[in-house]
């Protein structure tokens, strides 16, 4: 999958490329000496997610084990104990999360040394979206069901960003432009004005008076798996949750799983410039609002997803340029003007995109 939103809290790093950070097999090792998980007969890198936070995958005499280490700016303790306690909070309700293993000592769901902080878990073998209506419309039902597991848990979510209305985003991305020629800089302007635009759109339709609950904050196909049947089966990566409306993670579910659909659809494998399947749309909507408890979809709500897209694709790629000067495989000058095509698909199809949507109503 492409490179997914980050917290903009890094903004200003300025590595000149961007290179995947693998576990070494000394820190491997020493950090599984802290668990009691039996014999070890295997050990291999795993390469899916994001390259800023590196994965093994563990044969153990318990099973399959996947060690992570966090991203950077993904260290703070506040912030890791209401990762972990959203997490035991879905498990404890039966919802599909992976089992965090704890260590054998101290009973701790992390374990830090000099590289950073760890966290192990349980590995569930599972499938991607196969993109039919009845995955799309679990998609979205597994959204609802999880933003009303953990109604009521925002007292003590500590202040996370989101991608809505981002002003340090914004500051960054002026100062960036002015790297580039004169085309780069016409496409920084357009991203900006339009980023702009489509934020004060959204808080002129009431923004700052939905409800709001603890978001998963990545829902996106490499996060959200399947089982045999077809339904969602495990909710990965908790290191983004948040607190805002509702809404935000259902633009986010439209945007990722609307966009994997069209490129199965046409037989290419990568998402760039972003096109949305106004069908895999409407049947996330729809599976989220028959399982969801909350008043909160209508009409005007549905209004500003495709406003909250464009938000979420420029925080989705400028970060990661700014801070590496490429994404993927995509170098900056090259990459700046599919950013600003995906946003003019994305506003040229508002309109059809929002009545498809809103037929399911």
């Amino acid at each position: 999958m492409d490179a997914k939103p980050k917290a903009t809290e890094d903004l200003e790093q300025t590595d000149s490329v961007a290179s995947e950070t693998v576990l070494e097999t000394e820190e491997i090792a020493s950090i599984l000496s802290h668990y009691d998980i039996g014999e070890i007969r295997s050990v291999r890198i795993y390469h899916r997610g994001s390259s800023r936070s590196p994965k093994a995958l563990i044969d153990s005499g318990i099973g399959q084990l996947l060690l992570k280490r966090r991203g950077p700016g993904r260290d703070d303790p506040h912030r890791i104990f209401f990762e972990h306690a959203v997490h035991e909070r879905l498990g404890s309700a039966g919802y599909p999360v992976a089992e965090i293993i704890r260590s054998a000592r101290s009973q701790s769901a992390v374990m830090r040394s000099d590289s950073g902080i760890y966290e192990l878990f349980r590995y569930v073998k599972a499938s991607r979206c196969d993109g039919s209506h009845a995955s799309l419309e679990s998609c979205g039902e597994s959204l609802a069901i999880m933003h009303d597991t953990l109604s009521g848990m925002d007292s003590n979510a500590p202040a996370v960003d989101g991608y809505h209305d981002s002003r340090k985003l914004t500051s960054a991305l002026k100062r960036y432009a002015r790297k580039f020629d004169s085309a780069g800089r016409d496409c920084c302007q357009f991203i900006l004005k339009s980023a702009a635009k489509a934020a004060a759109a959204v808080d002129s339709m009431g923004w700052s008076k939905w409800p709001r609950t603890v978001m998963h904050g990545d829902w996106h196909p490499g996060n959200v798996l399947y089982g045999d049947d077809g339904k969602v089966s495990l909710v990965l990566d908790f290191d983004a949750v948040r607190i805002d409306p509702h809404v935000s993670d259902l633009a986010a579910a439209v945007l990722h799983f609307g966009r994997y659909v069209a490129c199965r659809e046409r037989g290419d494998e990568s998402t760039w410039p972003v096109q949305i399947d106004h069908d895999a749309a409407a049947s996330i909507i729809k599976g989220y609002v028959s399982a969801s408890n909350a008043e909160i979809i209508d009409g005007l709500i549905l209004m500003v997803i495709p406003e909250l897209m464009i938000e979420a694709v420029v925080m989705e790629t400028i970060p990661p340029l700014i801070r590496d000067g490429r994404f993927g495989e995509y170098e900056a000058e090259k990459f700046l003007p599919i950013v600003a095509d995906s946003i003019r698909r994305i506003q040229q199809e508002s309109g059809p995109l929002f009545h498809k949507m809103r037929e399911v109503l």
